[in-house]
């Protein structure tokens, strides 16, 4: 894989933090998955990926709140939230920076049932400054 390892640190810490950060009970997963083939977007040529996933057993996203988790200075209200100040900025950042490097960011969801963070970067392939 080529990558910028400071960068994947960074998304990497970022995610798993978060994950502990909102997960009172239960635990955390990281996982990783070579995908052989996968299209990125539909108009793309299907190439190899590795696919890593953050999954954990905390506080969940409502389903209403997913399509703005990614923007910047954007918190998410809930009680924990609110215990845990940030600058809503952390998952911008991951989406930026993973973009740069040919990849993306998805979360999957639901309301006190946890969250998974996905994400998907190319197997070969030149990041961008």
């Amino acid at each position: 894989m080529v990558s910028d390892r400071r960068r994947l640190e960074q998304i990497l810490i970022n995610l798993v933090n978060n994950a502990i950060k909102f997960t009172e009970k239960g635990g955390v997963t990281i996982t990783a998955e070579l995908l052989t083939s996968y299209k990125i977007k539909p108009d793309s040529v299907a190439a190899p990926f590795v696919k890593l996933s953050v999954a954990d057993t905390g506080i969940g996203i409502k389903p209403e709140d997913l399509a703005l988790l990614f923007q910047p200075f954007r918190q998410l209200d809930s009680g924990l939230s609110r215990m845990h100040e940030g600058t809503g900025l952390g998952l911008a950042i991951c989406r930026r920076l993973l973009e740069l490097m040919g990849g993306q960011i998805t979360a999957n969801s639901s309301w006190s049932n946890g969250s998974e963070f996905i994400v998907l970067l190319p197997l070969q392939g030149e990041t961008k400054s």
